[in-house]
């Protein structure tokens, strides 16, 4: 009777909301695909593991946000499995070849005791490519100025899918005419004409960024202008269009934008460098695609220019790379996951930044930072140690100029590559990644007079990466395309031989993955067997094009013990052991 009684005394305190705090906040142990892996396949499910058993009702896409840089927000199903500790989403769609996609769990996840995240969670994967040969073709040129218009100069585009049609959009700022115009992708790869979208009170609009603002499933559009305090937002109708942009004040000449949930409640927020105002601002969303007063912060460089958000030590917060212009400083702020960041060091940015982009470029999965020097003639790659450290810049020679850097896997091989775009040169210069952080063998693509920007994106759905390319002098759409590689004699060129790697992790509990490599095209096979020799699960089974590939398998459901995984390509195969942990 006295061990009833305690048991209704603790169930009361707990209703009541005394005893929860004291039982901790739940946690995030592990998360698939793993923070900054460059090779997720686009129909990989994400699966996140806590330390309690989660409450199935707090689970869904509005606690729990999954956006495509390029797809933009995932469609798919989320379940709660092994006794509510993990939690699964399986997408229904695919995501975009080549495109970094944003998870972030918001506060509104609860466990079975009612307790909530502490700051919120997030993380950053890139979904793989075929391999190509990175020898970007020019095929095509569309002009982007309308009858009888004048220079409207255009800088600054975006990939992102308008319609959800599956294939990528382009959305180009124009600053002199102030407005954005939208080519809709007609289902093989091209754009036609344009819609205008006008920018009224816009000065010299530029940086931009795409994400959900509302809510609503359908993507959104973030611009800064450079030449007055305004931060544009255009929420999107989900035909391809927008609704008149609303203005927010920033500070003077926002020349970088960032997307990030501040405050870990489930809404985007946005992030401005202003190079005038010598700050950063915060804008935070209220949760209707309308933000608040922005919040200004001295992020301690001179003429904060440029902007990009990753979790560079690893905490599950994100955090914000700052490129100074005036100081040639790369600054590092970390987030707190309550709305703010505090400053965490700076090192020298080997040159003055226009704008940076993010990524783990040497494989070890910590967050660099790449940068475009402007009048330097350089780009710098500074690596992140993955606790909130930076090292030293590396500089790579660019075209005059470099005012635009842009980073994806253009060769397929499961790094990120590196392309500038160098305004006084008229040109792109790419380098490719060699699996280190190393950059090596640059090469020209020619803009009219002026290479302006860099869109990285699958725009014919061949499962490579192509480039678009703005010049803003001429008003002008490039269009690049990516091939698969070939040999001298026209045939597919081989990859490496066939190899099978061991998994990772080894032992594991619940998720492994796969590695393996295909020198030519063939009809692959991957199964998990037992010790009987019975087929337990059948990984992968699907043709493959050249290249090193990754997948996962989650054995949840499956005994512990000893197991093999057999890989069937062609006439080759190969088999290895792996261990399950229950």
């Amino acid at each position: 009777m006295k061990f009833n009684a305690v048991i209704i005394a603790l169930n009361i305190l707990f209703w009541h909301g005394v005893l929860t705090p004291l039982l901790g906040a739940p946690r995030v142990l592990s998360v698939s695909p793993a923070p900054q892996r460059i090779t997720a396949d686009k129909f990989d499910p994400i699966v996140i593991a806590f330390d309690s058993p989660m409450d199935p009702l707090t689970i869904n896409s509005g606690t729990i946000s999954i956006f495509g840089h390029w797809s933009g927000v995932a469609s798919g199903l989320f379940s709660v499995e092994n006794g509510g500790t993990l939690v699964r989403f399986v997408p229904t769609e695919p995501f975009a070849v080549g495109e970094q996609v944003l998870v972030s769990i918001s506060r509104g996840v609860r466990d079975t005791l009612g307790s909530a995240l502490e700051r919120g969670y997030a993380w950053n994967f890139w979904i793989r490519t075929e391999m190509a040969d990175m020898d970007l073709n020019e095929i095509d040129r569309i002009g982007i100025r309308r009858p009888g218009e004048l220079h409207i100069q255009t800088y600054g585009a975006y990939g992102g899918d308008l319609n959800n049609d599956g294939w990528t959009d382009i959305t180009v700022v124009n600053e002199i005419s102030h407005d954005i115009r939208v080519y809709l992708n007609d289902g093989t790869g091209a754009y036609d004409s344009s819609t205008v979208f006008p920018i009224p009170t816009g000065s010299y609009p530029s940086p931009n960024e795409g994400a959900d603002f509302n809510g609503d499933g359908i993507m959104d559009y973030a611009v800064g202008n450079a030449a007055n305090d305004s931060l544009s937002i255009f929420i999107g109708n989900g035909t391809g269009g927008f609704l008149p942009v609303r203005n927010y004040r920033a500070a003077q000449a926002v020349r970088g934008v960032s997307i990030v949930d501040l405050e870990g409640d489930g809404d985007m927020d946005v992030v401005t460098a202003n190079r005038s105002g010598n700050n950063i601002s915060m804008h935070a969303n209220n949760g209707d695609g309308t933000f608040a007063p922005r919040v200004n912060m001295e992020a301690n460089g001179n003429q904060e220019t440029a902007c990009a958000v990753g979790d560079a030590n690893g905490d599950g917060v994100l955090d914000l790379f700052v490129g100074a212009h005036s100081s040639s400083e790369m600054i590092l702020l970390l987030g707190n996951g309550n709305g703010g960041f505090s400053f965490s060091g700076k090192v020298s940015a080997g040159g003055q930044p226009w704008m940076v982009a993010v990524g783990d470029v040497n494989g070890d999965g910590a967050v660099d930072v790449v940068s475009a020097n402007s009048f330097t003639n350089n780009a710098s790659v500074i690596m992140g140690n993955g606790s909130g450290g930076l090292g030293v810049a590396t500089t790579y020679p660019t075209g005059n100029f470099a005012l635009a850097i842009d980073l994806g896997d253009l060769d397929g091989d499961g790094d990120l590559d590196l392309v500038t775009s160098n305004y006084g040169s008229g040109t792109w210069t790419v380098y490719e990644n060699n699996g280190s952080g190393v950059f090596t063998s640059p090469r020209t693509l020619q803009a009219s007079r002026a290479g302006s920007c860099a869109t990285l994106h699958d725009r014919d759905n061949d499962g490579d990466l192509d480039m678009t390319g703005i010049d803003e002098l001429d008003d002008l759409i490039f269009i690049f395309d990516n091939q698969p590689p070939t040999s001298v004699d026209g045939r597919v060129a081989a990859a490496a031989e066939f190899s099978l790697a061991q998994n990772y992790p080894n032992p594991f509990n619940p998720t492994t993955w796969f590695r393996f490599t295909i020198p030519v095209t063939s009809q692959v096979t991957l199964t998990i067997i037992d010790q009987l020799g019975r087929t337990v699960a059948t990984v992968v089974n699907r043709e493959y094009r050249p290249g090193s590939y990754e997948s996962a398998w989650d054995a949840e459901g499956v005994s512990g013990g000893v197991y093999f995984y057999s890989l069937r390509a062609g006439s080759y195969t190969a088999t290895k052991k792996l261990l399950v942990l229950k």
